[in-house]
């Protein structure tokens, strides 16, 4: 009965010296990096929003994930002459006007390391007119550009961080036209495990499983 007591309290020490080395898990968060901040036109105006209305974000930035994540694309709406493109990792992934994209379709990519998540928007075209890593600092009606939202803890678009939000793209197509519908996106973020973590794991395991196989090849004394 000792010896197996004895056992328990070895193993119960693996399982927690894995957890200490795992450490905390880090917040999947993207930062949106340089630009200035704004709101796009109020309600009711003629350049207001179609998609997304009024809210506060960033103009001229670059979204910048802290770690290891992986990113879910989501399609939410355009309302732009032109036929628009949104690409993933160089591919092309949604398009607006007639037998484009439709709500909700969906994309994504895993980054492995801290770094610009990989979108790019053509400006009608089937080919990048702006990058991330590549927005415009001071964008003017004809050049084209995004704006960056993020949701609140309250799922409310005008935080400005956060683990989801929203890229609206402006295409620069009229001068006058600033209102950041011509392309709209949802992205999700969510951590991915470290590969040092995944190796302090499986080691962790391991152990255990040496301890329960030398347990089960040594008598038991009572």
């Amino acid at each position: 009965m000792v010896g197996q007591y004895g056992m328990l309290r070895r193993i119960g020490f693996a399982v927690a010296a894995v957890i200490a080395l795992m450490g905390p898990a880090k917040a999947s968060i993207v930062t949106a990096v340089g630009g200035t901040t704004g709101s796009l036109p109020s309600d009711g105006s003629a350049s207001q929003n179609e998609v997304i209305g009024s809210v506060f974000g960033y103009f001229g930035a670059q979204l910048f994930a802290n770690g290891p994540v992986k990113v879910e694309y989501a399609y939410r709406g355009a309302e732009a002459g032109d036929t628009n493109t949104f690409f993933v990792l160089g591919n092309l992934t949604f398009t607006t006007g007639i037998g484009g994209s439709e709500y909700d379709d969906k994309a994504s990519e895993t980054i492995a390391l801290a770094g610009l998540l990989n979108f790019a928007f053509g400006a009608n075209q089937n080919s990048p007119s702006v990058t991330n890593g590549s927005n415009p600092s001071a964008p003017t009606g004809s050049v084209p550009n995004f704006f960056i939202s993020f949701y609140d803890k309250d799922n409310k678009l005008g935080a400005l961080s956060g683990t989801s939000g929203i890229i609206a793209f402006d295409d620069g197509g009229r001068q006058a036209d600033g209102d950041y519908d011509d392309l709209v996106v949802n992205f999700t973020v969510t951590a991915v495990p470290e590969p040092t973590t995944w190796a302090m794991m499986l080691l962790g395991f391991a152990g255990i499983g040496l301890l329960a196989y030398r347990r089960k090849s040594k008598p038991a004394f009572c």
